[in-house]
């Protein structure tokens, strides 16, 4: 039997989308592949937890994300890297000269010269990867995110009388003034999932927009979440996946998306496709789905059909050829 050991940073109790993906995939090689793990020691400094994952080498390490400098410690063995999006190295940039390089310096340059292969879960990663530090294609794998087994169909036999349209985080990039912008004046209800600023809580009131704000939602609350809405609000300015998507088409809810980036690659043709910048545009996508109860039936049916790539089972499976090939190097 292989034996894997996965690296995760510090363990926390909210924001533990990573640590889900990859508890997914062990439970499913379970009995075929040994998976052992390590989180980061917050009372430790990055230095002190890179020597510590040393000492934790395995036979195949896998750093599963957002801790790519603990490859530094594991020079010299298998090691497996997970890129799951390029958004804080565009983003950081733009901010602060010396901090982005001392992040492009120990989160990609160091790291990416002591792994053997880096799996990226969207195409549009896969591009920036390559673009930015001209790292072989032939050492990259695509594996998606696996969708969780507990979002599972729930049929909407009516929509609410004022329709209720769900959205997922509220950092900047997800866009939710792009959405206040388009239910200003629309008979509308918000169900938002996050921390909105002062600016955006401030429009709310403004714009005397019907809206719910929920935060800390387990799993199981999240698919509540899913289930009472009527549509899902999704288009971001950047995504480096886009599982709200899949989720929420898990479901059986159609979404309202980006026509760029990863989330234009998740969708394709399963989703509304609207320009972020354009509140109109997603105005008129979520009249669309309002009025329009066969176009909305329409939308749901292929987003059942889009789901079938991001199965936990199929995920996992693509993790072990990995796993697998590594062990023969």
């Amino acid at each position: 039997m292989q034996s894997v050991t996965y690296f995760y940073r510090e363990p926390r109790k909210t924001g533990v989308s990573i640590e889900g993906i990859f508890r997914l995939v062990k439970d499913c090689l379970k009995g075929k592949v040994e998976i052992k793990e390590f989180y980061c020691d917050p009372a430790l400094s990055r230095y002190q937890n890179t020597m510590l994952a040393g000492k934790h080498a395995d036979v195949i390490n896998h750093i599963t994300g957002d801790v790519n400098f603990l490859a530094l410690g594991l020079r010299g063995k298998k090691n497996i890297l997970t890129v799951h999006d390029m958004g804080h190295y565009d983003t950081l940039k733009n901010r602060s000269k010396l901090h982005f390089l001392i992040y492009k310096l120990f989160w990609f340059q160091l790291p990416l010269k002591y792994v053997d292969i880096v799996t990226v879960v969207s195409k549009f990663t896969y591009n920036k990867l390559t673009e930015y530090f001209n790292f072989p294609e032939d050492r990259i794998r695509l594996i998606y995110d696996p969708v969780k087994p507990i979002f599972q169909y729930s049929e909407k036999t009516q929509l609410h009388n004022v329709p209720r349209i769900l959205m997922m985080g509220t950092g900047v990039h997800k866009n939710l003034n792009g959405l206040l912008e388009a239910a200003k004046g629309r008979n509308v209800h918000l169900d938002i999932i996050g921390w909105p600023s002062d600016a955006d809580t401030a429009k709310l009131k403004d714009y005397g927009i019907a809206h719910t704000l929920y935060s800390k939602l387990t799993d199981e609350e999240v698919y509540t979440r899913y289930k009472e809405c009527d549509i899902m609000f999704m288009a971001s300015f950047y995504e480096g996946f886009g599982m709200p998507i899949i989720e929420a088409q898990s479901v059986g809810r159609p979404v309202i998306t980006s026509n760029i980036g990863a989330m234009k690659e998740v969708a394709e043709d399963t989703c509304l496709l609207v320009d972020p910048t354009k509140p109109e545009e997603i105005g008129a996508a979520i009249d669309r789905l309002i009025n329009d109860r066969g176009l909305y039936n329409e939308v749901v049916q292929k987003g059942l059909k889009n789901i079938t790539p991001y199965q936990y089972e199929i995920i996992a499976q693509q993790y072990a050829e990995v796993y697998e090939e590594l062990s023969r190097l």
